[in-house]
């Protein structure tokens, strides 16, 4: 057996034991990730880890350990999702205060102007 074929044939095993610690790792500090992470940020990790993990897949069908892996991934983007959307949410809302506030001003402006000031 050349280095090649070893290499090949280990390379599964060794994915999945990667996957399988990172996802322990993610797991073991989710709290405190979710505590200090931009909830859109965890989330992006979360999707970019289980897109690599599809991808090293290919069309294999996912093997038993590979299939809870991925489902524990699963999980963990579920519990992040509400706050992204809360985090949204909020930032629309923000956005949308920005954009009245200045029409207003805007307005105020454009009245002190064409009629001068009151007082």
């Amino acid at each position: 057996m050349t280095l090649e074929q070893t290499q090949a044939s280990a390379h599964p095993a060794d994915a999945v034991a990667d996957l399988t610690a990172d996802v322990a790792a993610l797991e073991f500090v989710f709290s405190e990730l979710t505590r200090t992470m931009d909830p859109a940020a965890l989330l992006k990790v979360l999707t970019y880890l289980l897109r690599n993990v599809r991808r090293d897949l290919g069309d294999a069908a996912p093997s038993r350990e590979q299939a809870v892996l991925i489902a524990r991934l699963q999980t963990l983007m579920q519990q992040t999702e509400p706050e992204v959307r809360k985090q949204a949410s909020a930032l629309r809302n923000e956005h949308n205060r920005v954009r009245k506030e200045k029409a207003r001003h805007q307005a105020d402006s454009r009245r002190l102007r064409e009629h001068g000031p009151r007082g």
